[in-house]
């Protein structure tokens, strides 16, 4: 607790001045013994102890309401959003959310990231003595910050075109509490609560949890809640960009929020291609619409960059999406296992006839497929590889190969695991039963939904034999049971996918394609793109080209955009040697779902909650609390007086007269 008058409090000495009085009563009485008195004194005897308590329980109320209205002159200052807990603070860590949804300005001036500072700045005048250390999403390290007035222009404080995980940061504060030793120590969260960047799934929350408690002095966390959102936004994504018969091909998608869906509405389209601008007109309908736009390119040209804009609102940063494009590599997938029934079916639907840019080989040998593996986009690996193959195998997908392993058809289990994961024993369906695929990721990844929204017949695969999947991974298809029927493992920038039965009709439909072929066509294309020159990357991704001694040149001249900025925090189009690239925001980020209160205490329960305003002038976290002393002052003065109250006499009993 601070004061705006602490100099006041020097009269906190008046205090003692009913006690002073209360003495000085009790030395200008002198007892004088009485013998008539001495039978009084012995009745009164019984009641002297309950009248001395009342004395004192009196005399503490006087000094109490002294005590408080002095201090209600001081004006003394409590925390609105952090309590009585700001005295004795030593530091503050501020977790801010750096994502692009922070840049949304409610009040059409200011942003919603705009509000921290002044916010951090007030509450600080207010703490007196203690350090202030900022955790931003953008480069997940901890910066000491000199004062709470510079933190507005430090460039580690400004809004990106990037995504957050709140989770993760917590988890990489732990160790700087832990190092530092700064005693009492709050964690601020500011933080526009998108559920996108709380991931409030995510596996992280219940080791973070733990390992705050565990820590010597656990940290207070205080929640700077900023729920405001523009009354309405469009948003614009280029889902895919590619050369088909002379033209350019895109597949846009737009999202409309707080208008009408059955209102249809035109609206005007900026589109660059490499910094050539031309203008077009999008009707949209619905909450979200899907646009094919196709723009003939000079004869010749194949590869290129470029984005597409709407007119600016109050999320500006939804309001473009890059894109490039570039002749597609040729798709080599490479398949190891038995040249049957397996072996015809994986080859046909990886590469199906007149489809160009596949390729499919069917090695005769492991040390065949080795010499040919750094040529490949995709390997299809038929029961689990070998030690020495094992090791090549797990290179190539680091390096951003992707494979699809397949389980051997022996009845017993594989006594090895491949990137921590396994196959069980098989297992076979009851009698005219079969398992069924009944889920799987319609939003991302291999079995995602088409740009149509059609979702692909993954739903009619059956099964009369599998083999569960053991191991630690990420769960792409589900059958009826529950139990795993495709998972994934990331390792490096690549993937591996393992199935949990065969293309084979002892065994299951895989072979009818329903599942199959839109699953290998896909992580064909993804794997090829490793030896592309033109692709698309999200803000900050793990996967952006890196160079020790070139730094990435932006190429775009969209309206607004900063030259200097890096793929790190900026979206756009950039160049770094021989590769092109666009580099959007995360598509997570266009969504306004926001997490509950609910669900934050459930993740956080001993967090504070305040919800903030994005008004050019933010309230201080910090405010006056005279009115809470005089109101204590006045109570006790209203205790004492009752207490003073002089008792009911017992009504005597009128006189008898005798007959």
């Amino acid at each position: 607790m601070s004061f705006n008058s602490p100099w006041l409090l020097w009269a906190l000495f008046a205090a003692s001045v009913p006690i002073i009085i209360h003495l000085v009563n009790r030395w200008r009485h002198r007892s004088v013994p009485w013998a008539a008195m001495e039978f009084l004194l012995r009745a009164a005897r019984e009641t002297r102890g309950t009248k001395k308590l009342l004395h004192y329980l009196i005399l503490a109320l006087r000094v109490m309401a002294v005590a408080a209205l002095v201090t209600a002159f001081a004006r003394p200052l409590l925390g609105s959003f952090f309590g009585w807990g700001s005295s004795g603070l030593n530091e503050v860590l501020l977790v801010l959310d750096r994502s692009a949804s922070m840049d949304a300005r409610p009040d059409k001036t200011s942003s919603l990231r705009d509000a921290i500072p002044p916010l951090v700045e007030s509450t600080f005048a207010q703490l007196g003595h203690c350090r202030l250390s900022l955790l931003d999403s953008a480069t997940g390290t901890v910066t000491q910050i000199p004062a709470p007035e510079a933190l507005a222009d430090l460039t580690v404080s400004k809004t990106t075109d990037g995504g957050a995980d709140i989770p993760a940061l917590l988890q990489k504060a732990i160790p700087y509490l832990e190092e530092s030793g700064a005693g009492k120590t709050e964690i601020w969260i500011a933080s526009d609560m998108q559920a996108s960047s709380w991931k409030p799934d995510s596996p992280l929350w219940p080791g973070v949890r733990q390992r705050l408690a565990a820590l010597p002095l656990p940290p207070s966390i205080r929640i700077m809640a900023l729920r405001d959102r523009p009354e309405s936004n469009r948003g614009i994504r280029v889902r895919q960009a590619q050369v088909n018969n002379g033209k350019l091909v895109l597949d846009l998608e737009v999202l409309r929020q707080g208008f009408n869906p059955n209102q249809p509405e035109d609206v005007p389209m900026q589109l660059s291609v490499d910094n050539a601008s031309s203008s077009a007109t999008l009707q949209l309908a619905g909450e979200n619409t899907s646009i094919r736009k196709e723009i003939p390119l000079p004869q010749g040209k194949e590869s290129g960059f470029g984005f597409v804009a709407l007119p600016h609102d109050d999320f500006i940063r939804d309001d473009i999406s890059f894109f490039t494009f570039a002749p597609k590599p040729l798709a080599n997938i490479l398949i190891f296992g038995p040249s049957g029934e397996v072996g015809k079916t994986l080859s046909l639907m990886s590469a199906p006839p007149g489809l160009p840019g596949r390729k499919a080989t069917m090695p005769g040998n492991t040390r065949e497929a080795q010499a040919n593996l750094a040529s490949q986009s995709m390997v299809v690996w038929y029961g689990p590889p070998r030690a020495e193959m094992g090791k090549k195998l797990q290179t190539f997908i680091e390096e951003g190969g992707i494979a699809l392993f397949l389980p051997d058809d022996t009845e017993h289990g594989t006594r090895h695991s491949f990137l921590g994961v396994s196959w069980g024993a098989t297992e076979t369906a009851p009698s005219e039963q079969y398992y069924r695929l009944e889920t799987w990721d319609r939003q991302r990844g291999f079995l995602r939904d088409g740009s149509d929204q059609t979702p692909i017949p993954a739903n009619r695969l059956r099964a009369v034999r599998r083999k569960p999947l053991l191991g630690k991974y990420r769960t792409l298809a589900s059958w009826d049971d529950g139990s795993c029927a495709l998972a994934q493992v990331r390792a490096g920038t690549g993937s591996a996918l393992f199935l949990g039965t065969l293309p084979r009709y002892s065994w299951s439909n895989l072979a009818d394609g329903h599942l199959l072929l839109p699953l290998l066509q896909r992580m064909a294309d993804r794997g090829a793109e490793r030896f592309s020159t033109s692709i698309s990357l999200r803000v900050n991704d793990a996967s952006l080209p890196q160079s020790a001694t070139d730094t990435p040149v932006r190429l775009d001249n969209a309206q607004g955009s900063h030259p200097s900025g890096s793929p790190a925090d900026t979206a756009g189009v950039y160049r770094l040697g021989a590769q092109t690239y666009a580099v959007n925001r995360p598509w997570p980020e266009d969504m306004p779902d926001q997490i509950t209160d609910e669900k934050l205490h459930l993740l956080l329960p001993e967090a504070s909650i305040s919800s903030m305003q994005s008004a050019e002038e933010a309230p201080s976290l910090v405010q006056e609390a005279w009115k809470l002393f005089l109101f204590f002052a006045l109570a006790s003065l209203l205790m004492e007086a009752l207490l003073c109250l002089p008792g009911q006499t017992a009504k005597r009993p009128s006189p008898t007269t005798r007959p």
